[in-house]
């Protein structure tokens, strides 16, 4: 038994989903637009989401990644009447189990919301094995977005194809990638760090390559290279994006062939490391520019594990806070400090631009703040976090008078007249609900600016609207901030 999510504003195709699968024992909601859906989303655990595109809040395909990122997980079959190639590459690109044209046939339905449960129930038990066999180090969390990762870098150690990591700076690529070879078959030999940041382009081919005396000047000896360390353990190649063009394809030779030359050498040598590789660039749009050759990019991204910036993870701070006070009061000598509620409210409610680095940072810039306190205030906490939780109250605050306004002026929003000519005759649904959805959003934009005194950074954080889309709405209805006074 399932719980099923159907998204779909189409009242025929959600009655025969719901009757359809009611005798299968799964459990079925259905939701006619987004917002509804990720309403659900956020209360319900969700196996699957059988999912529209034209929506009248929105396009499926833009909200898939979102919703396969919320807590469940879920898998995301599309349904739509408008398929097209570019739509169905996107399904795919964003995750999306499948793609089907309505009118769809009760074969096809059915056998793909069988398939994706099967393949959903394995999953599920393949990462509840890795939970318990996984020796994950210093990783430390247990929201939806982290464990999926882990439980990737479980399908890793099982064997010794190429990986590569992405993810803003300070959200622990490195840490994963020592997981990933602790928990391999070469973590008996070298983890081999090379950063290609701090590689001088001049020195790149000999600190990778190694050199032999008196290949150039001030080759005193003979030196072997990082690879060549690496040889029966892990090469980690961090910051891959900055490696030269020049390096990317020899490098590449040595990926396919598992062999290299010393700089002023003429013998090949034998390597065979299993390749981890890390960067917070965007690697597809570099290829696009000619900075990062697309051969390269196919055989480092075997398996790709994108992380997660701690924003998305703040039910992790917690424990976050917890293992590194301990551990950063034990490297300055201290007893182990507790800490206030407000403490970790102030934690939570920051959103973490250097991610897990700077969470750090701060954790040890509040315990030398007062040595000898035993407890944590937020006083402590650096000036940046400090503000950003008083701007945070203040703008509830200012939020709520607003929120105040509007309540008072419920009567316009509920004040709509339908014209005679939509019911006389009765026109399609669809065409009577685009006329009052202007209308509504006409008195709404109206009476938003109006509360907001045209303020438009407080108009768009009130109504949840991208400064782009409240710019598009006021320009459609010809509003100026003069005229909605």
């Amino acid at each position: 038994m399932a719980n099923i999510l159907i998204i779909d504003d189409d009242p025929q195709i959600r009655e025969f989903l719901i009757k359809y699968f009611n005798d299968t024992g799964h459990i079925l909601m259905a939701a006619e637009t987004l917002t509804d859906g990720f309403e659900m989303l956020s209360i319900g655990d969700f196996d699957l989401v059988l999912l529209d595109v034209n929506l009248p809040d929105g396009n499926g395909l833009e909200a898939l990644v979102s919703i396969k990122s919320t807590d469940s997980e879920p898998e995301v079959i599309i349904i739509t009447g408008e398929g097209n190639t570019q739509g169905a590459k996107m399904a795919i690109d964003y995750g999306a189990w499948d793609y089907i044209l309505k009118p769809f046939s009760n074969h096809e339905i059915d056998l793909n919301v069988k398939r994706s449960l099967e393949f959903r129930a394995s999953k599920k038990a393949l990462e509840s094995a890795s939970e318990n066999t996984l020796n994950r180090s210093s990783i430390i969390g247990s929201s939806p977005r982290l464990m999926s990762r882990l439980n990737m870098v479980a399908q890793c150690a099982k064997s010794d194809a190429n990986v590569l990591i992405t993810g803003q700076t300070g959200t622990g690529k490195e840490l994963f990638a020592k997981v990933i070879h602790t928990n391999s078959r070469q973590k008996e030999n070298d983890f081999v760090v090379v950063d290609c940041a701090s590689l001088p382009e001049t020195l790149v081919e000999t600190v990778l390559f190694g050199h032999v005396k008196g290949a150039y000047t001030g080759a005193d000896s003979n030196q072997e290279g990082l690879v060549k360390k690496a040889d029966g353990g892990t090469l980690f190649l961090d910051e891959i994006g900055e490696l030269p063009l020049s390096m990317q394809a020899k490098f590449l030779r040595v990926l396919q062939e598992r062999r290299f030359r010393s700089v002023g050498s003429t013998k090949d040598i034998e390597s065979h490391f299993r390749l981890v590789c890390a960067t917070n660039r965007n690697l597809e749009k570099m290829v696009k520019d000619n900075q990062f050759r697309s051969d390269l990019l196919f055989r480092i991204k075997t398996i790709h594990i994108d992380l997660p910036c701690l924003k998305e993870c703040k039910e992790d701070i917690k424990d976050l806070a917890l293992h590194y006070i301990h551990k950063l009061c034990s490297h300055h000598d201290f007893e182990t400090k507790g800490f206030i509620p407000e403490f970790l409210q102030f934690l939570e409610s920051y959103d973490w631009p250097g991610n897990t680095r700077e969470l750090i940072s701060s954790l040890e810039k509040a315990i030398l703040a007062n040595p000898e306190s035993t407890i944590l205030y937020p006083n402590y906490l650096p000036t940046n976090i400090r503000l950003t939780n008083i701007e945070s109250t203040i703008n509830k605050q200012n939020l709520s008078h607003i929120y105040n306004d509007l309540s008072k002026s419920k009567k316009a929003l509920n004040s709509i007249v339908l014209p005679a000519e939509l019911l006389k005759p009765i026109l399609p649904l669809k065409q009577v609900k685009a006329y009052t959805a202007a209308e509504t959003e006409k008195i709404y934009l109206k009476e938003l600016m109006r509360s907001t005194k045209n303020d438009l950074v407080k108009a768009g954080k009130l109504s949840c609207l991208s400064k782009s889309h409240l710019y598009s709405l006021l320009k459609k209805y010809n509003f100026t901030r003069g005229s909605c006074r």
